[in-house]
């Protein structure tokens, strides 16, 4: 039987290969968009195997990172797509 970790890890792969699959087959160039989808696999991945963790603060502070990275490149590009 597959512990909740592993379906996690399996998940988050599968959805990140998908991601960057899909990006390669468009000819994306910009590693803003790769970063920001892997960011977008990891929380559908998270909220679906809700993996255990022993660790609540370094959960939470990862969580924040990649919020705070995503959030970054996400206004990044509206910014950028406003001042054309």
């Amino acid at each position: 039987m597959v512990g909740v970790t592993e379906r996690f890890v399996l998940l988050y792969v599968t959805l990140s290969s998908a991601f960057n699959i899909s990006l390669l087959l468009l000819s994306e160039s910009r590693i803003d968009t790769y970063v920001a989808l892997n960011i977008l696999s990891f929380y559908v991945s998270y909220s679906l195997a809700r993996p255990s963790t022993r660790s609540a603060t370094m959960v939470r502070l990862i969580h924040a990172l990649l919020l705070s990275i995503f959030a970054f490149l996400v206004g990044s590009r509206v910014y950028e797509v406003l001042m054309r």
